[in-house]
């Protein structure tokens, strides 16, 4: 069967444009898998359900777990983990106040939905269910080794960067399977980190983790909704990778476990009813 769900595949391209585009416009933002937190969602769907996600764009009827994709709510969808970026939204309060909401990233995406009006006496968590990752893969904490610093890079940072980091750092793509970008993870003395999921999966994984201020327009309230949401200040982040000091910086680190049961997700025969798996 079929599980209507959403996230980001837009910069998505085939394996064949995708090199003809690295060679030949290297300055052009594509993905050959796609932007990992985004990506998670399938393994995350399937894990919970064994059932096919199905990624639908422009109608609603969707189970919506991870990612800022507060803008591209529709009718009947199901609120259940997603994050708003904190735009202006005030266009889409009666819509916003018609949805279940079982669960969402932190604070300040549930303040949101307060402000539209919506009932939130079903709300069930305030996490980003990437805290998961762990659990998806099966993966065991207690193999993790400190053999390399880390960087992920938001994926805006590259056309910044343009490949000129640090020789100490190992950097790792976020446009990559989210298990392989864990598995780096896991091998990881600390972790450095612009993309919003490589925090988020480096606390998952009890990886000490620097913020570092993304080189974009990307919004600093997503991380702060965040931080929030684990009982964590919001770190302030180095200016950029260049300026990493090993013996200064200070990471953070979660300081209370977060698993499965800390969250919720509506079962499989209230999905069917309302037309999320058919």
């Amino acid at each position: 069967m079929a599980l209507r769900t959403y996230y980001w595949t837009q910069r998505n391209v085939s394996l064949y444009k995708y090199y003809k585009y690295k060679f030949f416009k290297p300055d052009r933002l594509m993905f050959r898998f796609g932007n990992a937190g985004d990506i998670f969602n399938k393994d995350l769907l399937t894990y919970l359900y064994q059932e096919k996600p199905v990624n639908i764009k422009n109608e609603g009827n969707r189970l919506l777990l991870v990612g800022s994709i507060a803008t591209k709510i529709k009718e009947g969808d199901i609120i259940n983990g997603i994050g708003w970026k904190g735009n202006d939204m005030k266009d889409m309060e009666d819509l916003l106040a018609s949805l279940k909401v079982y669960g969402v990233r932190g604070p300040l995406t549930k303040s949101l939905f307060e402000k539209s009006g919506t009932d939130l006496s079903q709300i069930k968590f305030e996490y980003d269910p990437g805290l998961l990752i762990k659990e998806v893969y099966n993966l065991n904490t207690t193999q993790n080794t400190e053999e390399q610093v880390v960087f992920l890079p938001h994926y805006q940072d590259k056309a910044v960067y343009k490949g000129k980091f640090p020789k100490s750092l190992k950097v790792i793509d976020i446009d990559n399977k989210p298990k392989k970008i864990a598995k780096e993870i896991m091998k990881a003395k600390v972790v450095y980190s612009s993309s919003l999921h490589g925090i988020i999966f480096s606390h998952a994984l009890d990886k000490p983790c620097v913020f570092v201020e993304p080189q974009s327009n990307e919004p600093i309230f997503k991380y702060r909704d965040y931080y929030l949401s684990v009982g964590l200040e919001q770190p302030e982040p180095i200016a950029n990778i260049y300026a990493a000091n090993f013996i200064k910086d200070k990471p953070t680190k979660l300081t209370k476990k977060i698993g499965r049961e800390d969250f919720f997700f509506p079962g499989k025969k209230q999905l069917k009813e309302e037309g999320i798996i058919l």
